[in-house]
């Protein structure tokens, strides 16, 4: 999920650089900010991995020391800008439910394939023009999929030939989650730092001093933890209302799931027995989003293409947004 409000997002990159040559620049280092909500902050470890942590936004990437006491930072952005998670829900039988996250912040399209033969013909998911976007936009297909094609075009896009990113579903999953992962551009552009005199120095002038890093405290263990868990996801939790559970806690990592839920095999979740009420996954009510009692697993589909091909666009969209 790109865009989740939780008083601290942490972000983990792994990296591939010599720290050997360059062992001082590791500690940490205040990146300051104007937010009231707290700065961010870089944590550059051993083994040349680092985190940066800050309020309310996302960076991935990586680092290396290119020549000297100069480091550059270059973004590491997923090569597929969609992601698929999925469960067999049996009372959808021949029919396919998903769930589209930010898909609003670009011009999107989908196709669900039943044969690799087949040719792509992409569908709009909102309106060109849409606006006055509501929560959760989710469309029930009258078919099953082997896989999923997912296109964007950004909006400041020259390429007339945008990729189309494939899934394969494998699994015969019909219940889906899609997040459209936006990319800003000032989160794709490298740049590069000085080390100096216990100092990081960035090209607008400004620097941060290094403190050094306690290996053995909560924080370091914590971040040490979280890159780790974050690289090797496969499951995400979400309520009935597409809440997603398993915001970061604090200094503690991601709720676990297993802590008060336990797994209900006949309705396929897990429910929280003290909270849980009959039935209550088929009733909305003002309190359903926040409602976290029964949880769903998705998981993470991995298999996917990216290719160039040609295309024709169904331009009837699966929603139409617009409050003119």
């Amino acid at each position: 999920m790109k865009k989740i409000g939780i008083s601290l997002i942490i972000l983990f990159l792994s990296i591939q650089a010599n720290t050997q040559n360059s062992p001082d620049i590791m500690g940490l280092y205040n990146l300051g900010s104007s937010s009231p909500a707290g700065g961010s902050h870089l944590f550059v470890l051993e083994n040349g991995n680092y985190a940066i942590t800050y309020f309310g936004g996302v960076q991935n990437g990586k680092w290396k020391n290119t020549q000297g006491n100069i480091y550059e930072f270059t973004p590491n952005l997923n090569e597929s800008t969609f992601e698929l998670s999925g469960r067999y829900n049996k009372d959808l039988k021949n029919k396919t439910k998903i769930f589209f996250n930010s898909f609003e912040n670009s011009e999107t399209f989908i196709q669900l394939r039943t044969a690799p033969e087949e040719k792509y013909t992409m569908q709009r998911v909102f309106n060109k023009g849409a606006n006055c976007f509501s929560y959760p936009y989710v469309n029930t297909f009258k078919t099953t999929a082997n896989s999923v094609s997912f296109m964007s075009i950004q909006h400041n896009d020259d390429d007339t030939n945008p990729s189309i990113i494939t899934i394969k579903n494998q699994e015969g999953y019909n219940d889906f989650i899609v997040n459209f992962i936006e990319v800003d551009s000032y989160e794709a552009e490298p740049f590069l730092v000085t080390f100096k005199e216990n100092k990081l120095y960035f090209k607008d002038g400004n620097f941060s001093d290094r403190s050094p890093l306690n290996e053995e405290g909560e924080d370091i263990q914590f971040i040490k933890s979280m890159i780790k868990m974050e690289a090797n996801r496969d499951t995400i939790y979400f309520n009935p209302s597409y809440n997603m559970f398993g915001q970061f806690v604090g200094n503690k990592g991601r709720q676990n799931i297993h802590e008060h839920h336990v797994f209900n095999e006949q309705k396929d979740a897990f429910i929280d027995t003290k909270y849980y009420v009959e039935g209550q996954e088929n009733i909305k009510s003002d309190d359903s989003f926040e409602n976290m009692a029964i949880i769903y697993a998705y998981k993470v589909l991995k298999n996917y293409t990216k290719e160039s091909v040609k295309y024709k666009i169904n331009k009837k969209a699966l929603f139409h947004v617009n409050c003119n």
